[in-house]
């Protein structure tokens, strides 16, 4: 049987190439495609599981890290690479769709496609976010874009959500039910630590949508220690807006982060994210999560068991929490904590995952 993996692109390694990752490790794939792959070869190696030649498409390449600017012309590129691809042999397409891949088709082949997330938020809900400066121009565009994305949706004959959040905001937009398969973590990598250094840590890209500006606001505010890991177009931003009580030691890698995240007070969060492993691995490390109560966190982080959450998205509303926290932190047990992580683990992904390709290639 002849297998095709595609994802939307290869660039930075964070939840989403985990996800990839651990398909990657269950399926032995002939080809692999991404529309524009960016990432690093050391990487890639780790995240493909080896030194396998990306196919991609030449007008994203040539905008190199700025090809998101051709997001109103995402249609033609998918359509495009589409015709180059349609006689390739291939019997089962697996596709990793956070905008694009899950139109990618070649005739006679099976489609199972993975949505790591409420797909091309760009012209739906983070519209706002993304239609600016030069983009702007082209708002225009989005109901076409729009149009163009339940069209993609159409085409897998296997859509899987990554949480039920997820699969709810797929039926609304595309009238299509999915299968939930909770993201792979490597919980059993994350420890609990004895030793707290009495600092909160923050993880994630730092794009408007994660909304970090809300926790640099709160912190400014009540002067408790923040580290933040991770890198983004506003880095440099946020720098300038710190205080002095918050670091920003940029991209670290896993055994760092491991230590660092075990030894913090609470993991804090301020975005609404469609699944969010960050927080399953905060409880692997035994750290509450206090977090805005939106998007999936409610399917992994339970109020006043394993954290905080909280209802509006200011930073009023976040030192509230930590307030909340740190007056009843004895109610918060690392070991239990711990074990509800568990839930999440790799092998229980690539055992679910697996069995869904099992079943379509059986023709069930």
């Amino acid at each position: 049987m002849k297998k095709i993996f595609i994802t939307d692109w290869l660039e930075k390694y964070g939840g989403a190439e985990r996800v990839v990752q651990a398909i990657c490790e269950s399926f032995q794939f002939d080809q692999y495609f991404a529309y524009i792959d960016l990432m690093p070869s050391e990487i890639k190696e780790t995240v493909l599981g080896g030194d396998y030649k990306v196919n991609e498409s030449r007008a994203l390449k040539s905008f190199g890290k700025y090809f998101r600017l051709l997001m109103p012309f995402f249609p033609l590129i998918v359509k495009r690479l589409n015709c180059k691809s349609r006689n390739i042999p291939c019997d089962l397409i697996i596709s990793s769709s956070w905008a694009l891949s899950k139109g990618f088709k070649i005739n006679g082949a099976k489609h199972i496609c993975y949505l790591q997330a409420r797909n091309f938020k760009y012209v739906w809900s983070e519209a706002d976010l993304y239609f600016r400066g030069p983009l702007k121009l082209c708002s225009f565009v989005k109901p076409y874009l729009q149009k163009f994305d339940i069209q993609s949706a159409q085409n897998p004959d296997v859509l899987i959500s990554n949480s039920n959040f997820v699969k709810e905001w797929t039926k609304a937009h595309y009238g299509r039910d999915s299968i939930v398969i909770y993201p792979p973590v490597d919980v059993d990598d994350f420890f609990i630590s004895s030793t707290k250094e009495g600092y909160y840590i923050a993880i994630g890209r730092l794009e408007p949508y994660k909304r970090f500006d809300i926790i640099i606001d709160a912190f400014n505010k009540n002067g408790k220690k923040l580290i933040v890991l991770g890198s983004g177009s506003q880095l440099k931003r946020f720098k300038a807006q710190a205080n002095s009580n918050i670091s920003f030691p940029g991209f670290i890698n896993k055994d760092e982060l491991k230590g660092i995240l075990s030894k913090s007070n609470g993991f804090v969060y301020a975005g609404s994210e469609d699944f969010g492993i960050v927080y399953v691995e905060s409880l692997a490390s035994g750290v509450p999560v206090i977090a805005y109560n939106g998007g999936a966190v409610t399917e992994i982080v339970e109020h006043g068991q394993d954290g905080v959450l909280f209802d509006s998205q200011d930073p009023e509303a976040l030192n509230n929490a930590i307030l909340l926290y740190e007056k009843n932190i004895s109610d918060f047990n690392p070991i239990n904590i711990k074990k509800r992580a568990s839930r999440f683990s790799k092998q229980r992904f690539q055992k679910e995952f697996t069995q869904i390709v099992q079943k379509v290639c059986e023709g069930e």
